[in-house]
């Protein structure tokens, strides 16, 4: 795979930073919950978590 290093580490602290809105507590803790809900017990894989800020490890 190639890198450009277009996505580097200050792209995403400047999209986090000009997102931070979306990554207010009321935003973020109803996505979860609801994430959770539909998940279940079972497993679930997010495909865009954007720059990982609120991801979990595999």
């Amino acid at each position: 795979m190639q890198d450009d290093g277009y996505f580097d580490d200050r792209v995403a602290s400047r999209y986090d930073e000009s997102s931070a809105d979306m990554f207010d507590p009321a935003v973020v803790e109803p996505a979860v919950d609801f994430l959770a809900e539909i998940a279940g017990s079972g497993r679930a894989l997010e495909l865009g978590i954007g720059t990982g800020r609120i991801a979990l490890p595999l």
